[in-house]
């Protein structure tokens, strides 16, 4: 298994991830406003907006659980405050983009798919 600090030690990385969000989420609500204008968005990027909403989701607990475990004084308390505002507003924006996009979405485009590689013996 691998190690993954947890939300209160690794502060920089969060504050990454949701700059990374922010651009994406940026880009969602682009195509929510040109889905309004009559635009078809496609359901690769109400897909990718669907993965965003859910991985926030699943920083948000992670913060919460890190902010349970820091003390109020502590040095990391403001910053992972500060995360979680920014992952909240994010969340919000990011789930509205999605409801907008998956009501445009006419027809499903395929994603890439992964091919299987499978190990062969000579006596095959």
């Amino acid at each position: 298994m691998l190690f993954r600090p947890s939300a209160d030690q690794n502060l920089t990385a969060i504050h990454a991830m949701l700059d990374a969000w922010n651009a994406e989420a940026d880009r969602f609500r682009q195509a929510a406003v040109a889905a309004r204008r009559g635009e078809t968005p496609s359901s690769l990027t109400a897909g990718a907006a669907e993965e965003a909403h859910e991985g926030l989701m699943t920083l948000l607990g992670e913060i919460d659980d890190a902010l349970e475990r820091v003390a109020p004084g502590g040095p990391q308390f403001g910053g992972l405050l500060q995360a979680q505002m920014m992952a909240i507003a994010l969340l919000e924006s990011v789930g509205n983009s999605y409801d907008v996009l998956d009501r445009f979405v006419t027809e499903p485009v395929g994603g890439p798919h992964r091919i299987a590689h499978e190990l062969r013996t000579a006596a095959e």
